[in-house]
């Protein structure tokens, strides 16, 4: 394990808790191979081991400020371990059986996510540099947690060989459709064929959406992916819904899950196409909602247009405003690191500057208690979604 020294400042930084490791903390400049453990010291005195990547704007992440913890299989064993017992409750929930098993820093292992599928679990891997300690990881794991029923890897980062990308790893195979349920709403997954995707974030969101805003409305989910939005808006009681999304994947997937819930999705209006053309054509044949749900990416790409969160998200609210009844309600999200509750709150503010709109913020939504966050790594809380509700006329 090589020994890096790093500045005052960072030391100070990393011992109150800051998990992501920069090189420019360095006292010496150098980069250090995609997996390397290393160890930060300041003025020769131990401050923490980490582990380079290279991942977006860091260069690793911090594992342990314990000098007399070895990074081996027994330290993320007891990860593991902390990690399930922080979830107990959801093992027990009758309700739910999809949720975040380990979540990256907030868990202690930046660069590492663990999804839980009924009994199935999902390696998200960030970064090469944490991928190199996969047998590790998975051993440690197999420790930890040994009723597991088979384990998937996903890779967020390029390789050669697109079959690494999304693959078995190791126990029993899941049904090629596992149902899985949040909140009582049942969810098709499909583990064999690579599909990992999932609503975990947004499952106190869909509740909210369920049990307080869909009864006897009219509903539309823009960027509606596997149909979840419109499926707890109507197993909430919605008169309709519309479900709009580029990928005509997403719609089978969002036909599949209303049949999942014993819901006729020919009943319902499920279409792939741009949301921006939908959102001009319903103003333009006066087209109204009760509801309408802004649920997008930070970036999409369709055969005409492309969608950016940062760049597009203020115009996108401003045209889907034109459909929302007065008195109606608009459901927002962003789920983006370089975009706080503040900042979001600010754009919503700034939308309705110069519209003829009044609004009211009705209650925020973050992600689950399975998300833990690293209270020192405000980013890594993701997830935000805002209700309004929408009059017209200004105040």
């Amino acid at each position: 394990m090589k020994t890096i020294e790093i500045t005052k400042e960072a030391a100070r930084k990393y011992k109150d808790g800051f998990p992501k490791l920069s090189v420019r903390d360095f006292v010496k400049n150098g980069y250090e191979e995609d997996g390397s453990l290393i160890k930060l010291v300041m003025d020769k005195k131990f401050v923490a081991y980490a582990y380079a990547a290279k991942q977006r704007n860091s260069d690793g992440w911090i594992l342990s400020l314990n000098e007399q913890q070895y990074i081996n299989v027994d330290f993320y064993r007891k990860l593991f371990t902390m990690a399930q017992v922080k979830r107990t409750k959801f093992y027990y929930d009758e309700e739910t059986n999809a949720f975040r098993f380990f979540n990256g820093s907030g868990d202690g292992i930046g660069g590492l996510n663990i999804d839980y599928f009924d009994g199935f679990y999902v390696f998200t891997f960030e970064n090469r540099g944490i991928y190199y300690h996969r047998e590790t990881l998975y051993e440690a794991f197999g420790i930890a947690i040994n009723d597991a029923k088979g384990v998937y890897e996903k890779l967020q980062f390029n390789v050669q060989n697109d079959g690494l990308k999304r693959r078995h790893v190791q126990g029993d195979k899941a049904a090629d459709a596992l149902e899985v349920k949040q909140n009582g709403i049942s969810f098709a997954v499909h583990l064999n064929s690579g599909d990992f995707d999932f609503n975990f974030e947004e499952r106190n969101l869909l509740l909210g959406l369920k049990e307080k805003y869909a009864s006897q409305k009219i509903v539309l989910s823009c960027f509606s992916k596997n149909g979840a939005v419109a499926v707890a808006a109507k197993v909430g009681g919605a008169f309709k819904t519309v479900s709009i999304d580029l990928s005509s994947k997403n719609i089978s997937k969002a036909k599949e899950n209303f049949e999942l819930n014993n819901i006729d999705a020919e009943k319902q209006e499920i279409r792939a196409m741009d949301i921006t053309s939908y959102l001009n054509y319903a103003h333009k044949h006066h087209i109204m909602f009760d509801v309408v749900v802004l649920d997008p990416p930070v970036f999409v790409r369709g055969k005409k247009n492309s969608f950016s969160l940062n760049k597009d998200y203020f115009d996108l609210i401003q045209l889907a405003l034109q459909s929302v009844q007065d008195g109606g309600t608009m459901i927002l999200t962003a789920n983006s690191a370089s975009i706080s509750m503040k900042k979001f709150k600010q754009l919503v503010a700034d939308v309705f500057t110069n519209a003829d709109f009044h609004y009211e913020v009705e209650e925020t939504f973050r992600a689950g208690e399975d998300f833990a966050v690293n209270k020192s790594f405000a980013k890594g809380d993701t997830f935000k979604a805002i209700v309004l509700s929408v009059s017209k006329g200004r105040v």
